[in-house]
């Protein structure tokens, strides 16, 4: 808990908070199918207790809300039997607010807005977070940026780290260019997952007019601590389009000519701050309170009220009553908590140990987290797994690196667990393929569950099929647990190849800070008198064009303003309304990619949402028969490209919603279908085979109709 206030303390103006519990992911899947990832333990501490601290420590907050969407009466119940609901609680006020219909972090912000919680500035903070970082000095700068601008809206807490820091994740980089003088950020964008390759950083030269120097770094740990006044809930509210809180909300704020509202970066170099947002780093993160880098946050503070940890050499934590045989080894980097037991000969090292787990004779354990109430039995080999609560590992039992053995799942003797493999309890079948699902990611995914097959009914596996003797014996209790990433060959596991980093500030060429367009353009001729377009010329009119949809989706602008802008453009460039139509293809497709990619929506609802209203530009773009077949072309071509597995599905969802707004009929469709140009993506094809065939039999019909007219 911490300290007293003193009288200055408390003349200070308190602020609220507000913690997002929910982190819209599945990236912890199967283990929160069963418990929320802030109550996940880490160092034997839940996850939320860390954010919290974090809060009571800064003495200025008095009124605490946790957004909760999955497990929210898990996460009431744990709160309502906390230090935090107790008379020497430092809130004056901590309430649970259940949001079962949010689906992202945008929703839960205007979930915010709607119930008019917020009456001042806050601290947003994901209920993830552990962290050290002194807020009252971000809470200076806050003040000073709010007085000093008047369209500052938010401060956002960024850790400046080295390249290589196990807490930095590998899955969501980003870039931040900053104004080097004021600390204000111009510009934020994704970067794509690590894997070695240079990337670039595209930017709008307008962005930087009148900065004197400015600063580009892909080198911060980004723990989504934000100090925010309360006109950002408003935003959200009036930006449905804002799903996540940087690639939209930041990104959208920041290249907004309507909003034209400013945010600032609050970057630390020797205070500690990070975020469990994937396996890697809650292996880092761990290790780092273990090895004491975000001192004081480390296990003998005993943050739960009824823990007893002391500290010992060589970084070992143990709580009171810990049973352990004399020829045990407990090597460097170990917490072992109350009432658990270690036989003879085994060695435990970089790892945790939770209340009431019994590991037997011979064991190694290794940069492995065995959770509350596991049972290891004699001769196993745990390296960087995870054992969740109640799971009994039988004898000689080999969990390999990346392994998780979800909770009350028994592996049954002599088992060797392969690399990355997660076991889950009790199955959940998908409606759409054999993979398993939890009722958590079923909830998440609801509208997304119909969009892996594009009209093919969907299949029902048989639970049998899915128990493999293999995975957890004969005499086992659990199911082998994969997802969408896993069959993608992605690294779920708490392991991760070093190698595979690349995250020095020379991964991006500073010659990259420049808009380019990497579509290579044929010179097209043009009715004008000019004759030709020049390669140049055409790809400059990419660019704006495909920046002016962009814009318009990003800021929900008007669709008249938006067509007459793209008209504009089009008249002043003087090229044809081919090149029209394959810039507003380009944006939409790119649009309904960042949806599918960030998980915000599934394949079919993303491209209903862009399409339906942003396709009826092609209105103006889109006068004949040849015209429409040309759309189907451009479209056929931009799918096709797309490095993904749903890009066939994509086109057909796309050409649906086209064909019902009346941007397209059944002759140019089946024109298309029938042309040379279309035969040459047979995977497209196989996937609208049905439709076409709907829609030739709807026209043979409507043709009979027509003679038996005439005859008659």
């Amino acid at each position: 808990m911490p300290p007293k206030q003193n009288k200055e303390t408390e003349d200070e103006p308190k602020i609220q908070a507000i913690v997002l519990a929910d982190s819209f992911q599945t990236r912890f899947m199967p283990l929160t199918s069963v418990k929320p990832r802030c109550l996940l333990p880490l160092a034997n501490v839940p996850l939320i207790e860390y954010t919290l601290e974090f809060l009571a420590q800064s003495s200025i907050v008095d009124e605490v809300y946790i957004m909760c969407c999955s497990h929210a009466d898990q996460i009431q119940e744990y709160i309502d039997e906390s230090k935090w609901v107790n008379l020497s609680s430092p809130f004056k006020k901590i309430q649970t607010i259940p949001s079962k219909e949010s689906r992202s972090v945008g929703d839960a912000m205007r979930d915010i807005d709607s119930r008019g919680l917020i009456t001042g500035d806050f601290i947003l903070i994901s209920g993830d977070v552990v962290t050290n970082v002194d807020i009252t000095k971000v809470l200076e700068d806050h003040k000073k940026y709010k007085q000093s601008d008047r369209d500052y809206i938010c401060t956002m807490v960024l850790t400046q780290a080295a390249p290589m820091h196990r807490s930095r994740s590998n899955i969501e980089p980003a870039c931040f260019i900053m104004d080097k003088a004021t600390n204000r950020c111009l510009y934020y964008q994704d970067l794509p997952p690590i894997n070695g390759k240079k990337t670039s950083v595209n930017i709008d030269p307008e962005v930087l007019e009148d900065i004197g120097e400015f600063e580009v770094n892909n080198s911060l740990i980004d723990c989504h601590v934000d100090i925010c006044t309360a006109t950002v809930p408003t935003i959200f509210q009036e930006n449905f389009d804002y799903q996540t809180l940087r690639s939209d909300f930041v990104k959208g704020v920041l290249g907004s000519d309507l909003l034209k509202k400013h945010i600032y970066s609050y970057i630390t170099t020797d205070q500690y701050s990070a975020r469990v947002e994937s396996w890697q780093t809650y292996d880092g993160i761990c290790q780092d309170v273990l090895e004491r880098w975000c001192y004081p946050i480390v296990p003998e503070r005993n943050l739960l009220e009824d823990q007893t940890y002391t500290y010992g050499s060589q970084h070992i934590y143990k709580e009171n009553d810990v049973i352990l045989s004399q020829s045990c080894k407990l090597q460097s980097c170990v917490v072992i908590g109350k009432d658990s037991f270690i036989g003879d000969h085994t060695e435990i090292q970089n790892s945790v140990v939770g209340r009431s787990c019994k590991i037997g004779n011979n064991v190694v354990v290794e940069n492995s987290y065995i959770w509350d109430g596991a049972i290891i039995e004699d001769g196993c080999i745990i390296r960087h797994a995870i054992v969740a609560n109640d799971a009994i590992i039988r004898k000689n039992v080999i969990l390999n690196p990346g392994s998780v053995i979800g909770f009350g799942v028994v592996i049954d003797e002599n088992v060797i667990v392969a690399n990355n493999v997660r076991i889950i309890k009790n199955p959940i079948r998908s409606a759409t393929s054999s993979t398993l699902i939890s009722s958590e990611e079923e909830d998440e995914d609801e509208d997304k569950v119909e969009d892996d097959e594009f009209d093919v009914p969907s299949r029902v596996v048989s639970e049998m099929a899915l128990r493999d003797p293999n995975v957890v014996g004969y005499n086992g209790l659990g199911f082998l647990y994969e997802d969408d990433e896993d069959s993608q060959g992605g690294n779920g596991g708490i392991v991760y190849e070093m190698a595979e980093l690349n995250l020095s500030d020379s991964s991006i060429a500073s010659s990259a800070i420049t808009v380019h367009h990497t579509n290579k353009k044929k010179k097209r001729t043009h009715s004008s008198a000019s004759g030709f377009v020049s390669e140049d010329e055409g790809e400059s009119f990419d660019i704006e064009a495909i920046a002016t949809v962009e814009r318009a989706m990003e800021n929900n602008h008007d669709l008249d303003t938006a067509m007459l802008e793209l008209n504009t453009l089009r008249m002043s460039m003087n090229v044809t309304y081919h090149e029209v139509r394959e810039s507003s293809c380009l944006a939409m497709v790119k649009r309904v990619n960042h949806f599918v990619d960030t998980d915000t929506l599934g394949v079919k609802n993303a491209a209903e949402k862009i399409f339906r209203q942003w396709g009826k530009m092609f209105e103006r773009q889109v006068f004949d028969d040849e015209d429409q077949v040309d759309l189907l072309l451009i479209l056929q071509n931009i799918c096709h490209k797309l490095d993904a597995e749903y890009k066939a599905l994509l086109f057909g969802c796309i050409a649906v919603v086209l064909y019902d707004i009346d941007i397209l009929d059944d002759e140019n469709i089946i024109a298309w279908w029938n042309s040379e140009e279309s035969k040459n993506v047979p995977e497209i094809r196989e996937k609208i085979a049905k439709w076409i065939e709907m829609l030739m039999a709807d026209s043979s019909d409507e043709g009979s109709e027509e003679e038996d007219s005439e005859e008659e």
